[in-house]
């Protein structure tokens, strides 16, 4: 493309000083439209201070160094990426979209009237403004002497500002519809692209000092672009209507949106003795004077002293170590010391984020007592949260606070908030190919990311940690997992993806910490808690579970489904009337939270017998006891599984210090009782639920390691954690010679079943670092018209579970509903529920069992009768819009595609089978 002299402009009559003001950006509202120069500058202004003041030390220092400029000069790159984002909006196709309109004629009239022709032969071709920007500045640039591939790599930033790194298939046709305006608009270019480079003082010297972008910085870089884009696109921080200078205007704007800055972390200083690293924890935590960190607690501080620049710490530890405090103790370090300006805390479930959130909140208000910082809770049902929902939005305080501010709370944006408690999901999309995806990339790049309870992950959420790690690592980002038990081979797998190379030699130390940093792989073993139970251990048949219970105490009995859990909580109330209780994932969510609530007042560590810990509790559930439910069974009752989830539920037994009498004489010698043994020889047989969601190689080597002496010897709490799960995961171990030929093929599956699983997460993630040279190389399965949109779908993508749908149950009555257990009015059909109301409707989801859609014809047949049925008040309605109500009759039961459901508070949602129904 060739660029007309001015002199050469003025022959065809066309001032582009004074022409390009005609050229629209915003259609407008009753104020008024906003004209393209006016949205470009609003862009790059924005830009610098996201910059200057958002942007983490890390960041600035990384952009630098992967562009080859100084940090001014990246300041200054980054600022007009972000101004030209546009250019591509002074094109026919663009300035003729709103033609149709008879509000908008005549800003179109003026876009003519200013001398540029809107050939009808173009107006009819689609060109996306994005992809005309990304050929447009790739022009210039080389008119400017930019090498080829590097003008491509700069100008493929601006084309992906709506989220989406463009198709190279597509730059042919859009080079050719460009070339093809008159010389006014390529004149508007060069006035439009030249007034962006006078705003933010990017020199001609310094594009062509700029390196070849690869992939990753193109991320950063590009999520830098959305943010100013966004902001500068807020009619609230910037009105259509313009007063004032464009510094006051760009100040009004920001103040408006109300970024935060970067987390600035005061360090603690050389913590060389126990006592200071007491005195730093009590302070951070508010801890009583004269407590004490635990062993894992002090032996990391000494790791960090050790350890050098970013890097990768995995914390193994049973829990009760306080890994929780070591990891946010261990964050402020670290942000203190690498530049990070905030802090991820990723937890496996919604249950565990929330029941996180409010600790996160305390220590950070303490980590920040002068400065104003901002906090996310990230998963989807983060709304209904009133602990979130209380914080302030105000940052404009004289002290320091914890904010959460509108434009962070927003749909993308709150992974950009200084301190994020989230579900794991969060941290695993970072290497999903997703839209916007570059917005995760700069959020999570400049912080250090906390990830929980590790071992809870499969083959496939691991493969996309993995993945995760290893584009953090390319970030500079410090990371640390938790773990109450970790397999070699699995922690192994993380440790190379972070860079990690060398032996792990530590199979048999716990705690243990293990780090990755500049230096290589250390491992540090932490001295053990002294044992504090040693637990019997036996099989036991179901029909032996009734009369086991005569002697009263607090019982815990796992159950490995849902369905196995209804059913052995009918028999055992039956029993038992009155002494039992159900938990499980098929409540809906307010029911479920006051279960819990009561079950941890209950069984709690501050409840004693005779003041609030009752005389006899049975206590059935399901795997949600495995993480976030801190309560202390009398005996555990378990259907047999994997034996670090073995060891979970065992972590539930005499699990707080307590008086001997607070026990049954029967249970005060801990027992632990193994269900869903079908048959111990020749082969073990298992329940037929148990083998259809375990791996069944996993369960024989567990089985085969209770027969080699835990069956006989015990198991003690903390001693044998490790040694425990080492075994059961060792791929060189020996299988009973009668066991042979079933162990061999429960092998065989279970490694074709991971390939296949690694091969599932393979297709939606992107490419390895290293891989990743081309831009567009992150989205190609959107370029193939195969990825899935929005942040649910990106969830589903990163978890291998068949789908499931979530769901609303209302009572259907004559003239509308009711929220179940509501007794209070009708809502009227049509009416849109809001305030309480609809607040308690949006509290009250559960999902419907995977098997009712595990096959597309039935999801469809389920989720068309959902939606036909679903109260068409809930479209209007922010907190129900795109949910779907299950409506029940007044027995609470409904055929939903052929199957018959039922809820009660007591069973929750169960199946009702041919004989009942």
């Amino acid at each position: 493309m060739i660029m007309m002299s001015l002199m050469e402009l003025g022959d065809c009559g066309f001032n582009p000083v004074e022409g390009v003001e005609a050229l629209w950006a915003k259609s407008g509202d009753e104020t008024g439209w906003l004209s393209l120069p006016q949205h470009m500058l609003d862009a790059a202004c924005v830009a610098g201070q996201v910059w200057d003041v958002w942007l983490a030390d890390s960041v600035r220092a990384l952009i630098a160094e992967k562009t080859g400029l100084t940090e001014r000069e990246a300041r200054a790159l980054v600022a007009w990426l972000a101004g030209v984002h546009d250019v591509g909006k002074a094109t026919t196709q663009f300035q003729c979209l709103i033609e149709p309109s008879a509000e908008h004629a005549h800003i179109v009239e003026g876009v003519r009237a200013a001398g540029f022709p809107l050939a009808q032969g173009l107006k009819e071709k689609k060109l996306r403004h994005e992809l005309a920007s990304e050929v447009i500045l790739g022009a210039w640039l080389e008119e400017r002497g930019v090498e080829r591939k590097r003008a491509s790599a700069l100008a493929q930033i601006p084309g992906a500002h709506h989220g989406v790194a463009t198709d190279p298939r597509l730059l042919g046709e859009a080079k050719a519809l460009v070339a093809r305006h008159a010389e006014p608009w390529r004149a508007a270019h060069g006035e439009l692209i030249c007034r962006v480079v006078e705003a933010t003082g990017i020199t001609r010297e310094a594009l062509l000092r700029v390196r070849r972008l690869h992939a990753p910085i193109q991320q950063v870089l590009t999520g830098l672009v959305v943010m100013a884009d966004w902001i500068a696109s807020n009619s609230q921080a910037f009105p259509m209507a313009v007063s004032g200078s464009q510094e006051e205007r760009t100040r009004r704007g920001m103040d408006a949106v109300a970024l935060t800055a970067p987390w600035r972390p005061r360090s603690p200083g050389a913590l060389t003795t126990d006592d200071l690293v007491d005195a730093y924890y009590r302070a951070s935590f508010g801890w009583p004077e004269g407590y004490q960190a635990r062993p894992v607690q002090r032996e990391m501080m000494r790791v960090l002293d050790e350890a050098e620049g970013p890097g990768l710490f995995i914390v193994e530890a049973p829990t009760g170590e306080g890994k929780t405090e070591t990891a946010l103790a261990a964050a402020q370090i670290l942000a203190a010391r690498t530049g990070a300006q905030g802090v991820v805390f990723a937890a496996p479930t919604m249950a565990t984020a929330n029941g996180l959130f409010e600790r996160v909140l305390e220590w950070a208000q303490g980590a920040s007592p002068t400065e104003v910082t901002s906090m996310y809770l990230g998963h989807s049902k983060s709304g209904l949260s009133e602990a979130y929902c209380n914080i302030g939005e105000d940052v404009g305080g004289e002290h320091g606070a914890v904010v959460a501010t509108q434009w962070l709370r927003g749909n993308r944006r709150g992974v950009l908030s200084n301190f994020v408690v989230c579900t794991v999901d969060q941290v695993l999309m970072l290497a999903l190919q997703a839209k916007y995806s570059m917005l995760r990339h700069v959020g999570l790049a400049g912080k250090i990311i906390v990830v929980d309870e590790v071992h809870a992950y499969d083959a496939y959420m691991s493969s996309y940690l993995g993945k995760a790690l290893e584009w953090l690592r390319h970030y500079g980002a410090s990371v640390i997992l938790m773990s109450a038990t970790l397999p070699v081979q699995q922690k192994a797998a993380l440790v190379r993806a972070y860079g990690g190379t060398g032996e792990l030699r530590s199979e048999g130390a716990y705690p243990l910490l293990t780090v990755v940093d500049k230096h290589g792989v250390r491992e540090y073993p932490v001295a053990a808690r002294p044992t504090e139970i040693h637990a019997q251990v036996a099989l036991l048949a179901d029909e032996d579970l009734i009369p086991l219970l005569t002697d009263g105490g607090c019982a815990l009995v796992v159950c490995n489904t849902i369905r196995r859990a209804q059913e052995t909580y009918a028999a055992l109330d039956d029993r038992y009337p009155g002494e039992v209780e159900l938990h499980h994932a098929a409540f809906m969510a307010s029911d479920r939270a006051r279960k819990e609530d009561a079950l941890r007042a209950a069984l709690g560590p501050r409840a004693r017998r005779g003041e609030g810990r009752p005389e006899r509790r049975i206590v059935v559930a399901t795997q949600v006891v495995e993480q976030s439910l801190d309560i202390d069974a009398d005996v555990l009752i378990t259907d047999i599984a994997p034996m670090d989830l073995l060891i979970q539920r065992v972590g539930r037994l005499h699990r707080h210090v307590r008086p001997e009498e607070d026990r049954p004489r029967r249970w005060r010698q801990p027992q632990v009782f193994i269900r869903g043994v079908v048959e111990r020889e020749p082969v073990p047989r298992f329940e037929r639920g148990t083998e259809a969601i375990y791996d069944p190689a996993l369960l024989l080597a567990t089985m085969a390691v209770l027969e080699r002496g835990v069956l006989s010897e015990g198991l003690r709490r903390p001693d044998d954690i490790a040694p425990l799960v080492h075994a059961t995961y060792d791929p060189e171990a020996k299988a009973p010679e009668a066991w042979r030929e079933a162990w061999d093929a429960a092998r065989a599956h279970s490694a074709e079943a991971r390939k296949r699983s690694e091969h599932r997460a393979g297709l939606y993630q992107v490419p390895g670092v290293h891989a990743a040279a081309r831009f567009h190389s992150l989205f190609r399965r959107y370029h193939r018209g195969e990825a899935r949109k929005g942040e649910e779908a990106g969830v589903a993508q990163v978890r291998d579970a068949d789908p499931s749908i979530e769901v609303i149950p209302i009572m259907g009555v004559e003239y509308g509903y009711r929220p179940l257990g509501y007794e209070g009015a009708e809502i009227v059909e049509g009416a849109t529920p809001e305030g309480p109301l609809g607040l308690r409707l949006a509290r009250n989801t559960l999902r419907l069992p995977a098997r009712l859609t595990r096959y597309e014809r039935d999801f469809e047949r389920v989720i068309d009768q959902l939606e036909r049925e679903t109260p068409v008040g809930w479209r209007k309605s922010h907190l129900l819009k795109g949910q779907v109500a299950l409506v029940l009759d007044e027995n609470r039961e409904v055929d939903l595609a052929g199957t018959r459901l039922r809820y009660s508070e007591e069973l929750g949602l169960e199946q009702v089978r041919n004989e009942e129904a």
